[in-house]
């Protein structure tokens, strides 16, 4: 396989942003039964403030474990990451996290689950009441604040996951596949809320995702993984004008890069060698 080919986000006259993710050289070795397995292999990546970008490959790539190294729930077998110029040695208040699932409690009210994170490090809720409600307002659910997990809808149950990622302040939020679950209805029109309160919250974000629509609906970039061990075989700026609505599917634009990242998988959703290597 040759070099990955690396394109700038970068528009003509814009000047570069503060990096807040680094990823550089990364590695990551499993030990099984069977032996030795290598789920990433020399990964580099740059995110920077403000930057929204997804990740695509096959299932068993490696994606999910590079949110984990990421977040600080594993350790890199190789290389370096640092978020926000310090190296990530373990969870940190700094990064956010949706899960695929919401993961909330179910005897806590949407108020008290968005307040969790806060609670985790010991600081009194009281006191960060005002700022969970204002982001329950961003996420359109302050007149649920009251109401349990199991009164929402999964939508909505994913929105109080967003919430409670943000509920920290954090300079990077990490999505691992936060709508899978949903119905292709209410995926798209969380792709649409999600664009929403990224536009608003300018945070760095680095979102897992299988679907080719979903990536190029939300990223500024988008980077292609290849089959396990997991390298980057591209990495796609996207320039389409935001919002990006329901509309933008029918764009010449879009239809060009969807093509483009259609042609990397095969109908069994593994990437294609004549592809990977002309990359």
């Amino acid at each position: 396989m040759t070099a990955a080919r690396i394109l700038s986000p970068r528009r003509d006259g814009e000047a570069a942003k503060t990096p807040q993710l680094v990823i550089s050289g990364l590695g990551v070795t499993y030990a099984t039964r069977g032996g030795s397995v290598k789920a990433l292999d020399g990964v580099d990546l740059t995110i920077a403030e403000g930057e929204f970008v997804t990740v695509l490959g096959p299932s068993g790539c490696g994606k999910s474990t590079l949110l984990k190294i990421v977040s600080g729930l594993l350790a890199p077998s190789a290389g370096t990451v640092t978020v926000g110029g310090r190296t990530v040695q373990g969870p940190q208040a700094e990064v956010g996290i949706v899960f695929q699932q919401a993961t909330l409690l179910p005897w806590r009210t949407v108020l008290e689950n968005v307040l969790v994170p806060i609670r985790a490090l010991g600081k009194p809720a009281e006191a960060y009441r005002d700022k969970a409600m204002d982001l329950l307002r961003l996420v359109g659910l302050e007149s649920f604040a009251d109401n349990y997990p199991n009164e929402l809808s999964g939508g909505m149950q994913q929105r109080v996951g967003i919430a409670r990622g943000l509920m920290n302040d954090p300079q990077l939020l990490l999505m691992d596949e936060p709508f899978s679950a949903l119905d292709a209805m209410t995926r798209e029109r969380m792709a649409a809320e999600l664009q929403t309160i990224w536009m608003e919250t300018q945070k760095a974000v680095l979102f897992i995702t299988h679907s080719i629509q979903e990536a190029i609906t939300l990223a500024d970039r988008i980077v292609v993984l290849s089959e396990r061990p997991g390298r980057v075989v591209e990495v796609l700026p996207v320039d389409l004008p935001r919002p990006r609505l329901a509309d933008v599917v029918s764009s010449p634009r879009y239809s060009e890069l969807y093509a483009h990242l259609r042609d990397y998988f095969r109908v069994d959703g593994k990437l294609t060698n004549s592809k990977a290597a002309a990359a």
